[in-house]
């Protein structure tokens, strides 16, 4: 995807990816819901995108037993691989039975 693409298609994108991990349960809004990007009509919960070159934060809630570093690094290329070389903030906020 090119990373100049539109806030909102980069945050779809970056959601579907994530999801695309088998260990990855959901995304999830974190405290308050604060990891999300807003849209016109809409929010990406999960996901947030700021302006070129901001952090890219992502929050998870793995699958019990998940190894979290590993799922981490799967994450983060994943949203890479996407957005380009930028930084990505994974969070875990819980873990679940699938």
């Amino acid at each position: 995807m090119d990373p100049a693409a539109s806030p909102g298609a980069l945050a779809d994108a970056i959601g579907a990816a994530v999801l695309a991990d088998p260990a990855v349960l959901r995304l999830d809004g974190g405290a308050f819901g604060a990891v999300a990007t807003a849209l016109p009509g809409r929010r990406v919960v999960g996901v947030r995108v700021g302006a070129p070159g901001d952090p890219i934060e992502v929050s998870v809630v793995l699958a019990l037993g998940t190894t979290v570093p590993a799922a981490a690094a799967r994450v983060r290329g994943a949203v890479r691989a996407l957005a380009g070389p930028v930084p990505v903030d994974v969070h875990v906020s819980d873990v679940d039975v699938p």
